[in-house]
C-alpha cells in the first residue's frame, strides 16, 4: 500500500505541475486581451524592437536601393516606430496577425505585417521622434505599404486545443488521484488532506525546477537575433506568472498539510514551523530529500536572478497566510458569539467584550483596506464652478446672437489618440476630454458600421463601404488604404452586428466610435455644466431620421436648439435660460420637418477651403455654402499626415492663426465663428478664439 500511495502521490503532482503550467499558458498566451497585453511588452523590448527595425530596414532596403545611404536613419526611424507607444492601437486591433506572426518560425511574416503597421504610423513619427521626422524620405510610408503587399502565409497555435484540455483535465486528475493516495495510505480524512497538500508542494516545486531551467535557457538566449531577442522577451513576460502561480500553490500546500496534522493550527507562527519541517529537516526517504533538495535550489537561483519576483511572491504567500489566520479567528470569535446568543455557552468562550463588534470592525477593515487597493477610476476630473453670470465661460458673450461669437472648434473631432483604435487620430483626446478642455465646436463624420467577431473593430456596411473607401484613399491616398485593408483582412473580419451609427472617418475599420453611448456621455456632460452652448457639425452619411432617433434615444432632445423660421438666431443668454443649447447641424441633408433642429448646413453656413499642405497656402476664399449663411466655418490645418503635430503647433500658433481669423473676417465680411483645427493641445487656439471675441 505504502508503495502504491507513493506512486500516486508522484504522478499525482505530476498531473497537477503540468495543470498549473497549462493554466497559465491557457490564460496569458491563448486568451486574447492577455495575449495582446504580452505582444504589446515583447514589441517594446529593446532587443525585440532593435532586431524588427533592422529586419523593416533591410526589406525596405531591397525595395528602395537608393536609400542605401540613408541605413542607420532609416534602422533609427524603424526601431523606434516599432517600440513607440504609437503602435500600442494598431497591435490591440490586429491581435490575430501578430500573434501568428510571432507563433510562426517565418521572420518575414513579422517584417511584412510590421510594414504594413509602418505604411500606417510613419505619419505620425513626428510624435514619436520629430527631429527624426523632419528628414525621413517623404514616400517611406509608400514603400512599406508595398513591401506590406507581398504575400506571406500565417502560422497558427497548432497546440491550442490541447493546452486548453490539459489546462483543466491535468489539475482534476492529478487531485483525485493524490485523493486515492490519501485513502490507500491510511482512512480518515487527515490522510486525504496531508497528502492533496503534499501533492500541491511536489507540484510547485516541479514547476519551479522548470522555471529555473527556463530562466538559465532565455539567459544564454542570443539577442542578437530575432529568435533569441523574442525568447528572451516572452519568457520574462510569462515567467512571473508561472512563479506567482508555483508560489500561491506551495501556499496552499503548506496550509493544507498542516491542516492535515494533528494538532494543526492556521496560526502563522505554526504554519511557518511546519513549512521549515517540511523543507529543511532531513528525511530517510530519498525521494523526499530529492524534492527538499530541488526546491531549496530552485528558490536559490531565482532569487540570484530575480529578487524583487522572490520578495513579491514571499509578501503575497505570507499575506495570504495572515488573511487566512485573521479570518481564522474571526470566524471563532463570531461562533462563540452565536453559541452565546443560543444559550449555549462554551467554555473557551470570552467572558468580557463584543466579539460581533471584533467581526463587523475586521470585515470593515478588510473592505476599507479592499477599497483602497483598487486603482483610481478613470472618470471625469470634477470641473470648477462655473459663473452663474457667465455664457462659456464669459459673461461678456451672454447678450451676443450665437451667429456673433467665435467658437473654439475640432475637426475629426471623433478621431482621437487616446482612444482605442484610432489609425492617424487627429486630435489628442476624445470628446469629453475636449469638452472639459473649451472646445464647444465639434466636427464629426457619421457612418453606418457593423461589428465584426473581433472586440472593438468596426467594418462599414455594404451599402457604404464604396464611399467610405472613396473618401479614404481621397484623404490617405490608396497605398495607405490597402495596407489597413490588408491588416482588416488578415483579422478575417466578419460583421456580426446590426448596421448601426458610428462615427469614422470614411473607413470605420481605421477607427470607430459608438455614436449613441458618447451622446448619452455628453448628456451627462451637460447636465454637469448647465451654462455651456455646444454644437455639432456633422458630416452625415448616417441618415437624418436615424440621427434624430439616436439624439432622442440618449436623452438630449430637452437641450437641442429649434431654430424659428425667418428669426435670427438667440443670444448665448437666451439658449441657456430655455435650456435649449445644443446646436445640429448637417453636412449634406436636414431633418426637414420632422426633426427641425437638425439643421441644413448648406444654407445656415458658409466655409473655406481645407486642403492645404503650407501655412502659406492658406485661403479666405468662398468654399461652401450660400454667401448670406449667417455662419461662418474657418477650416486651419494643414492635410500632411507624415507632419500632423509639427504642422499643428506651427498653424495654431496665435502668430500664423489669429492673422488668418482677422484676414478672413474682414475679407468676408462676417466673424469667423467656428474656428476648426487638428490637435488642438498644440498652439494657441483657445486665447486666439477669445482675441477675436474680445474677451479676457
Amino acid at each position: 500500500m505504502r508503495v502504491l500511495s507513493r506512486l500516486l502521490l508522484v504522478t499525482g503532482s505530476l498531473l497537477l505541475a503540468i495543470g498549473l503550467v497549462a493554466g497559465v499558458v491557457n490564460r496569458q498566451v491563448l486568451d486574447g486581451d492577455r495575449f495582446v497585453e504580452h505582444v504589446d511588452a515583447v514589441r517594446t523590448d529593446p532587443a525585440v524592437a532593435r532586431q524588427l527595425g533592422l529586419l523593416v530596414t533591410d526589406r525596405l532596403l531591397q525595395q528602395q536601393p537608393d536609400l542605401t545611404g540613408l541605413r542607420p536613419l532609416i534602422e533609427s526611424a524603424s526601431t523606434a516606430l516599432v517600440a513607440s507607444p504609437a503602435l500600442g492601437p494598431v497591435v490591440r486591433t490586429t491581435v490575430t496577425p501578430l500573434h501568428q506572426a510571432l507563433t510562426s518560425d517565418d521572420d518575414d511574416q513579422v517584417v511584412l505585417r510590421l510594414a504594413d503597421v509602418g505604411a500606417l504610423l510613419v505619419a505620425a513619427i513626428t510624435t514619436v521622434s520629430p527631429s527624426t521626422g523632419a528628414v525621413i524620405p517623404r514616400d517611406l510610408d509608400l514603400t512599406l505599404a508595398s513591401i506590406g503587399g507581398q504575400s506571406a502565409s500565417d502560422g497558427v497555435v497548432d497546440a491550442a486545443q490541447l493546452v486548453d484540455l490539459l489546462a483543466w483535465l491535468c489539475p482534476l486528475l492529478g487531485v483525485a488521484l493524490l485523493v486515492v493516495a490519501g485513502r490507500v495510505r491510511e482512512r480518515g480524512w487527515r490522510s486525504v488532506v496531508r497528502h492533496v497538500g503534499g501533492g500541491a508542494l511536489a507540484a510547485s516545486g516541479h514547476v519551479a525546477l522548470l522555471l529555473v531551467a527556463g530562466s538559465l535557457a532565455a539567459s544564454r538566449a542570443d539577442d542578437r537575433s530575432l529568435a533569441g531577442a523574442l525568447g528572451r522577451a516572452a519568457w520574462r513576460e510569462l515567467d512571473g506568472s508561472l512563479w506567482w502561480t508555483a508560489g500561491l500553490t506551495a501556499a496552499v500546500g503548506l496550509v493544507l498539510r498542516a491542516a492535515g496534522s494533528r494538532g494543526s493550527s492556521l496560526e502563522p507562527a505554526t504554519l511557518l514551523r511546519r513549512g521549515r519541517e517540511v523543507l529543511l529537516d532531513r528525511s530517510a526517504d530519498p525521494g523526499a530529500e530529492a524534492l527538499r533538495a530541488g526546491i531549496m535550489l530552485g528558490a536559490g537561483v531565482l532569487l540570484v536572478l530575480r529578487p524583487v519576483l522572490v520578495i513579491g511572491v514571499v509578501g503575497a504567500v505570507v499575506g495570504f497566510l495572515l488573511a487566512l489566520s485573521g479570518a481564522q479567528v474571526l470566524g471563532r470569535m463570531a461562533v462563540l458569539e452565536v453559541l452565546e446568543r443560543v444559550g449555549r455557552p462554551s467554555r473557551s468562550a470570552p467572558r468580557s467584550g463584543r466579539p460581533v463588534v471584533a467581526v463587523v470592525a475586521g470585515v470593515a477593515l478588510v473592505a476599507l483596506l479592499v477599497v483602497a487597493a483598487l486603482p483610481g477610476s478613470d472618470g471625469l476630473p470634477v470641473a470648477a464652478a462655473a459663473d452663474d453670470d457667465a455664457c462659456n465661460g464669459h459673461v461678456q458673450l451672454c447678450d451676443r446672437r450665437f451667429d456673433q461669437v467665435a467658437f473654439p472648434a475640432t475637426h475629426n473631432s471623433m478621431s482621437a489618440a487616446d482612444q482605442p483604435g484610432w489609425f492617424l487620430a487627429e486630435q489628442p483626446h476624445g470628446v469629453l476630454r475636449q469638452l472639459d478642455d473649451g472646445i464647444r465646436v465639434l466636427l464629426v463624420d457619421s457612418w453606418y458600421g457593423q461589428s465584426t467577431q473581433r472586440s472593438g473593430v468596426v467594418a462599414n456596411t455594404e451599402e457604404s463601404r464604396s464611399a467610405g473607401l472613396a473618401e479614404a484613399e481621397a484623404t490617405y491616398g490608396p497605398e495607405l488604404v490597402q495596407s489597413a485593408l490588408r491588416l482588416r483582412d488578415s483579422l478575417n473580419l466578419t460583421p456580426t452586428g446590426r448596421a448601426e451609427p458610428y462615427l469614422c472617418h470614411a473607413l470605420c475599420e481605421l477607427g470607430s466610435t459608438k455614436w449613441e453611448p458618447l451622446m448619452v456621455d455628453v448628456k451627462g456632460w451637460l447636465d454637469r455644466h448647465p451654462r455651456e452652448v455646444v454644437t455639432f457639425f456633422v458630416q452625415d452619411e448616417v441618415s437624418a431620421a436615424d440621427t434624430a432617433a439616436l439624439v432622442e434615444r440618449a436623452g438630449l432632445m430637452p437641450y437641442v436648439h429649434v431654430p424659428a423660421a425667418g428669426e435670427p438666431w438667440p443670444t448665448l443668454g437666451e439658449m441657456i435660460a430655455s435650456g435649449r443649447r445644443v446646436v445640429f447641424l448637417l453636412e449634406n441633408s436636414s431633418g426637414g420637418a420632422q426633426a427641425p433642429w437638425l439643421i441644413d448646413s448648406r444654407t445656415e453656413v458658409q466655409d473655406t477651403p481645407f486642403s492645404f499642405t503650407s501655412a502659406d497656402q492658406f485661403s479666405c476664399e468662398p468654399f461652401r455654402g450660400t454667401a448670406d449663411a449667417p455662419l461662418f466655418l474657418v477650416n486651419h490645418w494643414l492635410s500632411n499626415y507624415s507632419s500632423r503635430v509639427t504642422d499643428a503647433r506651427e498653424v495654431n500658433a496665435e502668430p500664423v492663426l489669429l492673422p488668418r481669423l482677422q484676414q478672413c473676417r474682414d475679407q468676408r465680411g462676417r466673424l469667423p465663428n467656428f474656428v476648426a483645427v487638428d490637435n488642438y493641445d498644440q498652439g494657441d487656439l483657445l486665447s486666439s478664439v477669445d482675441v477675436l471675441n474680445g474677451v479676457d
